[in-house]
């Protein structure tokens, strides 16, 4: 987890991914209260505008730098061919209450905005099904029975579909996080302990400066299943560098 103060250009944000340090933002919130992040896909069948220019940069954190509602990051993705739309497809929340995914469905940009109270974003493109009763994916449909089933949103309601819909095994959920657009705030849990809870005050924490944390060290418990998949990752590394050595 990094945070970035504003400059005279870009917002304050703080942002989320694998990399120790500063690396490639995978998910975050900025001082303006918008939220975005990406789920993973198989190749949807992307292709490039003749019309439009090609943005190379890193989607997710030139949102956050520059963009302050869905509106703007609307207009960012129908301004450039987004290479990164082949693999990927992303929510985006506002302040405002606005709520819309982008993905590429259908051989062409699609936005799926909110209807309703809420809005559902896992690892398939919605607009390449007509109904959401042709949905290929458990974790929607858990997330859906959840959430209609409660008239108030809270951060226990939302932790619950975490909880509910988080991975395991090969490829376990190794964070997850909670934001709160008008407040500023985050709540991070890491792996599928979600009794335990680190609580980033954005505001406060932009002005600390440019900041840098391995997300594991905010915590003072390790996950077991964070220790087995440590273990199970480590093992993998040792067998594949054994294998090269052969080669």
């Amino acid at each position: 987890m990094w945070i970035v103060p504003a400059s005279p250009k870009t917002h304050g944000r703080v942002c989320f991914g694998f990399d120790r340090g500063f690396g490639f933002a995978q998910g975050g919130m900025n001082d303006r209260g918008l939220f975005i992040d990406g789920n993973a896909l198989s190749y949807t069948g992307w292709k490039a505008d003749s019309k439009r220019p090609i943005f190379n940069g890193a989607v997710i954190d030139h949102v956050l730098s520059h963009c302050a509602t869905v509106s703007d990051v609307s207009a960012f993705f129908r301004k450039y061919n987004h290479p990164s739309l082949a693999r990927a497809r992303f929510p985006v929340a506002d302040a405002e209450g606005n709520a819309a995914i982008f993905e590429w469905g259908r051989s062409g940009l699609n936005i799926v905005k909110r209807r309703g109270r809420y809005q559902i974003s896992t690892n398939f493109v919605q607009s390449n099904y007509r109904q959401p009763s042709q949905y290929p994916c458990h974790r929607y449909r858990i997330a859906e029975k959840i959430l209609s089933g409660s008239n108030q949103i809270s951060v226990d309601l939302v932790r619950n579909v975490l909880s509910a819909t988080h991975s395991e095994y090969a490829y376990p959920t190794q964070y997850s996080f909670i934001c709160n657009l008008d407040k500023r705030v985050i709540h991070l849990y890491y792996f599928h302990h979600f009794e335990a809870v680190y609580v980033l005050d954005l505001e406060s924490a932009l002005k600390k400066g440019r900041k840098s944390y391995f997300i594991p060290d905010l915590f003072d418990v390790t996950p077991q299943a964070a220790r087995q998949f440590e273990r199970s990752r480590n093992k993998n590394l040792l067998k594949n560098l054994f294998n090269l050595k052969k080669e």
